[in-house]
């Protein structure tokens, strides 16, 4: 004993601060994309139109990407999607359901790393992105009905082109959403 008093080291703890913070922003995504996929089964909205719960879908996916600072952080979105979809608790029916909504994740984080660069057009193309990413799902019902013959009930009423469109437009519209959500709760945490 010298007197001296004993520095802490932060390297033999176990969570610092930053690690704590990942954790929860990792929670966060799971939870937003588990709401997105609970919000699309549970809403029922008898609209008859193909597409339209990516209103609602695509506005969580992307205020959820925008806001957080991890590279993929869309996939861990998506499998939060894929996750609770294992469960039958919302009693799903599609055996390509988990697949064809972790799409629009994929998609969102693909084009959120290529545009890195394009500050100034970036939540534009984001929307944009949402859109394409959106229209992923019939798309890839559209596949699995070409391959598999599996019947899906909007082809089966509104033909091959008029779900493509409406998804894509549904997921615009969220995107669209979903960034000016992000915009206002930007501005109104940086009052704070």
């Amino acid at each position: 004993m010298n007197g001296n008093v004993q520095q802490k080291s932060l390297s033999g703890s176990f969570l610092t601060n930053l690690t704590l913070a990942r954790v929860f922003e990792v929670l966060l995504l799971l939870m937003a994309g588990t709401l997105a996929i609970v919000l699309h089964e549970r809403l029922r909205t008898p609209l008859n139109i193909p597409g339209h719960h990516g209103l609602e879908f695509m506005a969580i996916l992307l205020g959820a990407r925008l806001s957080s600072k991890l590279k993929w952080a869309s996939s861990i979105s998506a499998l939060g999607i894929g996750v609770f979809i294992l469960f039958p608790v919302l009693g799903f029916k599609d055996p390509m359901m988990g697949f064809n909504y972790m799409l629009p994740c994929f998609v969102l984080d693909l084009a959120y790393n290529s545009v890195g660069q394009l500050s100034k057009y970036k939540k534009l193309l984001l929307v944009v992105a949402a859109g394409f990413g959106y229209m992923m799902i019939p798309l890839s019902r559209l596949l699995t009905t070409l391959v598999t013959g599996y019947p899906y009930a909007s082809f089966m009423k509104h033909g091959f082109l008029m779900p493509v469109v409406l998804f894509m437009v549904f997921g615009l519209m969220g995107g669209l959403l979903g960034t000016g959500i992000y915009q206002v709760a930007k501005k109104g945490l940086s009052k704070f």
